[in-house]
């Protein structure tokens, strides 16, 4: 397959395939210009994962998110508007580094207004992972299949996709604009921080699993039209003070 060309939800790609792409992707010239080099992880990624039609690599810089990299239109127009929006599963992995997976045949599910436009578009199934960073989040790595829902080996070679990317997030803050760089990334660790304390506390009131506090501050996010980040520090700050809610 040439680079950018997606798979088949059908074809899965043979060990061999993938472990070529895994090597191309760690000969990736580290010094190279940050958005050409996600575009090549972008572009890598689509030729072995299955049933990815399009895919992109969302960064959040000075509180703003973009489209850093993307392999097909419907991944960059649904990217946008969950940044008009300022939520949506992309945003929401970004900050929090969790791992959103959508099924998105059901219209009731997390992001409903986002699923009726991804239905619209023809997009069945999505997921977006968190980039780390050395437990910093900065971005995510955002699957759309037109085809069928998204298996799990597909979720897991994303896994390693978003990782590379990770390192070279990793690698620009030591060169360049490094202050700026590092600064939103220690914004980024606190929000997680923030969010990972605000799920313990939903956790603790709700007895619900992980998975299901994230889903309820997601939520909560979107109906009362506040950022994710915002909405866990209300909480956390809310159970400190020993108010219900």
């Amino acid at each position: 397959m040439t680079a950018g060309t997606t798979r088949p939800l059908e074809e899965e790609p043979a060990d061999e395939d993938v472990a070529l792409v895994l090597a191309e992707l760690g000969r990736l010239p580290l010094d190279q210009p940050l958005g050409q080099y996600l575009q090549r992880v972008a572009d890598l990624a689509a030729r072995v994962l299955p049933g990815v039609e399009a895919l992109s690599l969302t960064l959040v810089e000075d509180g703003r998110a973009r489209s850093a990299a993307f392999t097909g239109s419907v991944a960059a127009a649904l990217d946008e508007r969950q940044y008009d929006a300022g939520f949506g599963p992309c945003l929401d992995a970004a900050v929090s580094g969790e791992v959103v997976l959508l099924d998105l045949e059901d219209l009731r599910g997390l992001y409903p207004d986002f699923a009726r436009e991804a239905r619209r578009q023809g997009v069945v199934a999505a997921a977006s992972l968190g980039l780390p960073v050395a437990q910093r989040i900065v971005g995510a790595l955002n699957l759309y299949s037109l085809s069928g829902a998204l298996s799990p080996r597909t979720v897991e070679l994303a896994r390693t996709f978003a990782s590379y990317a990770a390192v070279a997030l990793a690698n620009a803050s030591l060169y360049g604009s490094t202050a700026r760089l590092a600064a939103q990334m220690e914004e980024a660790m606190r929000s997680r921080a923030v969010i990972e304390q605000a799920k313990g506390v939903l956790i603790a009131r709700l007895a619900v699993d992980a998975d299901e506090a994230f889903a309820h501050l997601s939520r909560t996010s979107q109906r009362t039209n506040t950022k994710l980040r915002e909405t866990a520090a209300d909480l956390v700050d809310r159970a400190r003070r020993g108010e219900a809610g």
